[in-house]
């Protein structure tokens, strides 16, 4: 940061195309407990639970996050039980403060439906690992994702009417991933990715079990992105599959700023990365 600024401000956030970070320091959180877990509601409550979980997001304080999600299990006998072969509208929520307090908060979201499971609990914060339930090994699928801004309730709408039940989707999961917070602020000092446009990712993603699959799982994740088009605030690169104009996920003078840095620093373009920085 002291002998080279300006390459320190492209490496953080910049996309991978101007060199190896080969130490990182952080710090932690003294966090011995959270207030955290997932909430299980039939499918078809999708409506008023989407609804009803997106009015909530806006009134939890910074130490609150939250995901929305559309859930279809395959029949496989990796996926649990309880949960396997069937399609759930589920919601996940992590309180990083006291777990007292973090009840009381998330008991709103008890009441936006029947829940069949309810998981959640005051734990350790390992338990977060699991919670999100990516398998823990690698599996075949294909992903998109869009920022949107704040989202109307025609736009929730129009993503049920997509991909929600009903709609025959044969997607694993469509997730509305609530951001805001410290993540919409730009902190002193800042690299290249300051901060995440809009106030929710959302994430789509169906298994690719074999080469025929691929066809029609783009089709639905094509539905899911056109669903939420209206609202595009940009990409975020650690969720792009594909290669993409830069200028989705980041501000034309930081595109600028970055291929002024990479053609500096790295003229022969030693550094590849999959969302490539070209002079």
């Amino acid at each position: 940061m002291d002998n080279e600024p300006d390459l320190f401000w492209a490496l953080r956030g910049g996309g991978g195309s101007f060199g190896v970070v080969t130490a990182l320091e952080f710090g932690l959180l003294l966090l011995r407990e959270i207030y955290a877990g997932a909430l299980f509601f039939p499918a078809e409550q999708a409506s008023d639970v989407l609804h009803g979980w997106h009015e909530w997001t806006s009134g939890v304080p910074d130490e609150m996050t939250s995901v929305g999600r559309l859930m279809n299990f395959p029949p496989i006998p990796e996926i649990p039980e309880p949960v396997r072969g069937k399609s759930f509208t589920v919601v996940e929520a992590i309180y990083c403060g006291d777990p007292a307090d973090g009840e009381g908060l998330v008991e709103p979201l008890r009441q936006l439906g029947t829940a069949v499971i309810d998981t959640m609990a005051a734990q350790p914060p390992a338990g977060i690992a699991d919670l999100h339930m990516d398998p823990p090994e690698p599996v075949p699928y294909w992903a998109d994702s869009i920022v949107t801004e704040e989202l109307p309730a025609a736009a929730i709408d129009s993503l049920l009417e997509a991909v929600g039940p009903g709609s025959g989707s044969q997607l694993l999961l469509v997730d509305l991933r609530h951001t805001g917070g410290a993540l919409s602020r730009t902190p002193e000092d800042a690299g290249a990715l300051a901060r995440l446009p809009g106030s929710f990712l959302a994430f789509g993603a169906g298994f690719v079990t074999t080469p025929e699959a691929l066809a029609p799982i783009r089709a639905w994740l094509g539905a899911f992105k056109a669903a939420l088009a209206p609202y595009d605030a940009g990409m975020y690169l650690n969720f792009a599959e594909e290669r993409l104009e830069m200028t989705k996920a980041f501000l034309p003078e930081t595109v600028d700023r970055l291929r002024e840095v990479k053609r500096r620093y790295d003229p022969e373009d030693l550094f590849k990365s999959n969302h490539p920085v070209t002079g």
